[in-house]
């Protein structure tokens, strides 16, 4: 009985110590998947909030577009007016003179401007860069001649006066236009661009709250297989637990009643004894108040 009991005592131990262990793996595991998934749900937050503000950029971006194309519309329709304009402005001008040795101012001033480039950029002989200037004065002389005549003529004429003043705006209409397509076409190019760098950081951000989903997964898996294991080796443990006590009342028992008998043995001896007349100590007197015969 002793060394059955203590057989019993040993595995109730070694048993205790696998529940523990159990335990502590689930709990360790269990706190490791509430990390993961708060570190995932804080990602995925993160990457609602991106996309949310990357539909704003796109949203914009796409006004912007739109507003681009309406602006060009309205430049279109300023640029045909200039051109219908300067049109009419140049036929007015060949009423008024029509002469026809009346130089191409247009092409006048494109010549002087590659002159004037050539003489900047280029290291000329002493003659030759006489030359270039006599015709570079020369030029100067025919535009402003010309300009002057122009002037002139539109002090004087009303009509041509008009029209001028009609390009001019118009001129300004298609400019302003211009400048407003330029700054809007550089907005939307920054919505666009801040759009694309948000999903390009939303996708990073996926995989990592991904990796984080798996993780916890994968802890939970353990910690519930854990948890298992500690249920089954705590039902083990009560087990013994019963088997022990019942062993340790049983023996308790025994040993009681063996005490019992040798109790009462020992009494029937002393009552003996007492019958013969012999004398008898205090602890023969306990002995037999114990056995019932005092």
């Amino acid at each position: 009985m002793p060394e059955l009991l203590e057989e019993l005592e040993e595995r109730y131990e070694k048993k205790k110590r696998d529940m523990d262990l159990h335990r502590m793996l689930r709990d360790k595991h269990n706190k490791e998947a509430r990390e993961w998934a708060n570190k995932r749900d804080e990602l995925n937050k993160k990457v609602r909030d991106m996309v949310a503000e990357a539909k704003e950029h796109k949203a914009r971006r796409d006004e912007l577009n739109q507003k681009v194309k309406e602006l060009k519309e309205e430049r279109k329709k300023w640029n045909d007016k200039v051109q219908e304009l300067s049109n009419k402005l140049r036929e007015e001008r060949k009423k008024l003179m029509p002469r026809k040795d009346m130089p191409n101012i247009s092409k006048l001033k494109k010549r002087l401007k590659e002159l004037e480039f050539k003489q900047q950029t280029s290291v000329l002989p002493p003659d030759k860069e006489r030359e270039l200037v006599e015709i570079i004065d020369s030029l100067y002389k025919q535009i402003n001649e010309y300009e002057t005549m122009m002037n002139s003529e539109l002090k004087k004429n009303e009509e041509l006066k008009k029209i001028q003043e009609e390009l001019n705006a118009a001129k300004e209409e298609a400019e302003k236009y211009h400048k407003e397509i330029e700054q809007a076409v550089k907005e939307a190019q920054e919505h666009h661009n801040k759009m694309v760098e948000l999903f390009e950081m939303v996708d990073e951000i996926r995989k990592e709250a991904d990796e984080s989903h798996r993780l916890y997964l994968e802890n939970k898996k353990i910690a519930d297989e854990e948890h298992e294991k500690f249920i089954a080796a705590a039902k083990e443990v009560r087990d013994f637990e019963k088997i022990i006590t019942g062993l340790k009342q049983k023996q308790t028992n025994s040993k009681k009643k063996k005490e019992k008998v040798e109790v009462k043995k020992k009494a029937e001896e002393i009552y003996e004894k007492f019958k013969r007349g012999e004398p008898l100590t205090t602890e023969d007197l306990l002995i037999l108040q114990k056995a019932g015969l005092l």
